[in-house]
C-alpha cells in the first residue's frame, strides 16, 4: 500500500465506523429514555402508519366503554324511576282492595283513599320530572312524541362499538319512555283534587268507598295493566344491560388484544437496547482510539526523508 500524506483513507473509513456508531448510540439512548421503538417515521415507515390506524382503533375503543357505561347508568336510573312506581301502583292495589272489605269505618277509608291520592301524586311527579344528564325520561304521550327538541322521542340509540357501523349500536324503541303517568298507564282519567291538597291528584271515579263490585274489578284490572307495562319496560331494560355487558367485555377483549399488537410493532425491548447501547458505546470508543492512531499515520512519510 502506497505512503500518502494527501489522502488519509484508513482515517475516512474509521470515521465512518465512528459516525455509524455515533448514531447508533444516539438512536439507543432515544428509543430507551422514550421507551418507544418508532420515535420517527423514518424508524419504521410501515410501522408507523399500522401504529397510527391502532391508535383510532383504541381511541375509538375507549370511547365505546365509555358510551356503554353511560347508557347503563342512564337506565339503571330508568330502572330506579320504574322501581318506586311500581311499588306505588302495588301499593295502590293492595289498599283498593283492602278498602272493600267490610271492617273498615268510614274514617279508615279516609285515610286509605288519601294515601292512594298521594301516591298517585307521587307517580305523576315521577313521570313528570324524572331526569338523566338533563334528558327527560318520560315526559311523552303514547305516540313518543315530547317536544320537537326531544332526544328520545324516537327511542335511543346507544354507541357501542369502536366503528360508526350499524352494527354496532344497541337500540331501544320509544315504548320504553313513554310517559307513566297515572291516566296514561291505567286509563283512567286523573282531575286535580277539590278542597284536597296542592297538586294533588286522584283518578276520577276512583274513590275506593264507593267502588261496587264490578268497579272494583276493572280498577283492578286497570292496576294490573299499569303494573304489566312497568315490569315489562323493566324486562326490556334488562336484556338490554345484559347486550351491554356482553358488548363491553368484547370491546375490553379487543382493547387488550390490540393493545398488545401495537406493542409488538412501537415499544422498544428495553433489554435489546441496553446490549446495543453498550455495544454502540464500545464501538465509539474504540473507534475514536482509532481514528487518532490513523490520523498519526501521514507521518510516517517524514521518515522517509
Amino acid at each position: 500500500m502506497a505512503v500518502t500524506i494527501n489522502t488519509n483513507v484508513d482515517s475516512i473509513k474509521i470515521q465512518n465506523q465512528l459516525a455509524s456508531a455515533t448514531s447508533r448510540l444516539s438512536q439507543t439512548m432515544q428509543r430507551m429514555s422514550s421507551g418507544l421503538k418508532i420515535n420517527r417515521a423514518g424508524d419504521d415507515a410501515a410501522g408507523t402508519v399500522i401504529a397510527a390506524k391502532m391508535d383510532v382503533q383504541l381511541s375509538g375503543n375507549k370511547i365505546a366503554q365509555s358510551n356503554i357505561q353511560n347508557a347503563n347508568n342512564m337506565l339503571s336510573t330508568t330502572e330506579g324511576n320504574l322501581d318506586v312506581i311500581q311499588d306505588n301502583l302495588t301499593r295502590i292495589r293492595d289498599l283498593t282492595l283492602q278498602a272493600k272489605n267490610m271492617t273498615y269505618s268510614s274514617d279508615e277509608k279516609d285515610a286509605i283513599q288519601s294515601e292512594i291520592e298521594e301516591r298517585i301524586a307521587e307517580i305523576d311527579r315521577i313521570s313528570s320530572s324524572s331526569k338523566y344528564s338533563g334528558l327527560l325520561l318520560f315526559n311523552r304521550d303514547e305516540a313518543g312524541a315530547g317536544g320537537a327538541t326531544d332526544p328520545l322521542a324516537d327511542g335511543a340509540v346507544f354507541q357501542v362499538g369502536a366503528d360508526a357501523r350499524i352494527d354496532n349500536t344497541i337500540s331501544l324503541g320509544a315504548d320504553l319512555f313513554q310517559s307513566v303517568n297515572f291516566s296514561a298507564l291505567t286509563g283512567m282519567q286523573t282531575v286535580e283534587q277539590v278542597g284536597g291538597q296542592a297538586g294533588a291528584a286522584i283518578a276520577q271515579g276512583f274513590d275506593v268507598s264507593t267502588l261496587d263490585t264490578g268497579n272494583l274489578s276493572l280498577a283492578v284490572q286497570n292496576l294490573d295493566k299499569a303494573l304489566n307495562n312497568i315490569t315489562g319496560r323493566k324486562s326490556i331494560i334488562g336484556s338490554a344491560q345484559n347486550r351491554m355487558e356482553s358488548a363491553l367485555d368484547t370491546l375490553t377483549t379487543q382493547y387488550e388484544n390490540l393493545s398488545s399488537s401495537k406493542s409488538v410493532i412501537t415499544d422498544a425491548d428495553m433489554a435489546s437496547e441496553a446490549s446495543e447501547y453498550v455495544q454502540a458505546q464500545i464501538l465509539q470508543q474504540i473507534s475514536t482510539s482509532v481514528l487518532s492512531q490513523a490520523n498519526q499515520a501521514p507521518a510516517i512519510a517524514s521518515s522517509l526523508i
